[in-house]
């Protein structure tokens, strides 16, 4: 090693261009990165729904699951796996009434359960969430859709599904209880076919039969 020893000293060229120089100020930004895609179908409906169990039941995810509202506050990630595809299903947090105006948590899909409208038919919720997509995004409701009319195992719910059909025409609507994992295989089959676009179909506003 050479040591230099008075500051008349010459210093090699490669020793030169090996100094530390002062550099120019840095500077500091702040970035808010927002995550546009994280899955390719989107479980999306009303609080207590059954979301947590019906994508535990698609999928090997193992989503919290509890008899009350909101029990998502994150979406959960399941795969679906066939022979030539793999989806990815997302469990969206519970949407209420007046969500896109930042109401309850707003944005954040919600929380207060005792903002949860009960008893509403299940035409009615469809309206309902199509809304608040559209006022959230508009255009966001276009996109290929199904319905899943959970928990058809409860009392009443065959005649229920029954009118459902009669009041939401041109869109494929698959009768499911995740819990008993009736109609799942029926459901993945569909979910299929949305995502390779064989039989696209919209959820459309105008086609929602209220009273």
């Amino acid at each position: 090693m050479y040591r230099y020893n008075d500051s008349n000293d010459e210093i090699p060229e490669d020793d030169a261009r090996a100094a530390p120089n002062i550099g120019l100020t840095g500077s500091e930004v702040v970035l808010l990165l927002e995550l546009k895609s994280i899955a390719d179908v989107g479980l999306v409906g009303m609080p207590n729904a059954g979301k947590n169990t019906l994508l535990g039941a698609l999928s090997r995810a193992k989503p919290i699951v509890g008899h009350y509202a909101f029990t998502t506050l994150r979406p959960n990630l399941g795969n679906l796996n066939y022979n030539d595809l793999s989806i990815t299903v997302a469990d969206i947090t519970g949407l209420i009434r007046e969500a896109h105006e930042n109401r309850f948590l707003g944005h954040a899909f919600l929380r207060l359960s005792n903002a949860l409208r009960k008893g509403i038919p299940p035409w009615e919720q469809l309206k309902d969430l199509m809304l608040e997509l559209e006022f959230y995004w508009e255009g966001l409701s276009d996109r290929p859709s199904l319905v899943v009319a959970n928990k058809i195992d409860e009392v009443g719910a065959e005649e229920v599904y029954e009118e459902l059909r009669e009041r939401v025409p041109g869109v494929p609507i698959f009768p499911v209880c995740a819990v008993l994992g009736e109609g799942v295989s029926e459901l993945k089959d569909g979910l299929k076919m949305l995502v390779n676009g064989e039989e696209p179909s919209t959820l459309k506003l105008d086609n929602i039969v209220l009273d």
